[in-house]
């Protein structure tokens, strides 16, 4: 009878000890999981956590040594925290040419607490299908992109286009945020 004790009291020590296994086995998948989650750019909705100089696709994540002051902006120290996007309805570039101009800013608005990257997106149709021409480096806030080189000549004509707009928070982690599709006309003249 002792031997059958015995036994038993075996065999619930090892399903104690297969459970307690299971329950590690199942808090360290979570934990993965939560882990690779965070470091992945979400949709328009979401925050996520950008490594130091990288964005993702392996894009480095820079100061664009294109962006200048601007002298007609002035420093407004009682902005509203928050992000500030300029928005426009069109761009008016010269037909057969890589280097145009365009005016791409950061509000001063935006107070050194959020950097933008901007992309010329043309579309093809579909709101989910487009091509990039341009995207940007940061651009602090108070900075502007005056001129750009596109990936691409375009011909004369009236392009659908999109001016999409990545605010990043400055803290520790340069932490992207939601960010802004800006349809605009792209008239190629």
């Amino acid at each position: 009878m002792n031997w059958k004790w015995e036994k038993e009291e075996e065999d619930s020590e090892k399903k104690r000890s297969v459970l307690l296994l299971l329950l590690i086995l199942l808090l360290l998948i979570i934990t993965i999981v939560m882990l690779l989650r965070r470091g992945k750019p979400g949709g328009n909705n979401t925050e996520a956590n950008v490594p130091d100089g990288n964005i993702s696709g392996g894009v480095g994540l820079v100061i664009d040594p294109n962006a200048e002051n601007n002298p007609s902006y002035d420093n407004n120290n009682d902005a509203e925290q928050g992000v500030t996007i300029a928005g426009r309805k069109s761009i008016t570039i010269p037909a057969n040419k890589k280097e145009v101009s365009v005016d791409f800013y950061n509000p001063i608005e935006n107070a050194e607490l959020y950097y933008l990257t901007f992309e010329l997106r043309l579309y093809n149709g579909d709101e989910q299908a487009y091509e990039v021409l341009y995207t940007s480096g940061l651009v602090a806030p108070g900075k502007y992109i005056n001129r750009i080189k596109l990936s691409r000549e375009l011909k004369k004509g009236v392009y659908d286009a999109v001016i999409h707009v990545q605010p990043y928070r400055m803290d520790d982690e340069k932490t992207l945020t939601n960010n802004a599709d800006l349809k605009i006309s792209l008239i190629v003249n």
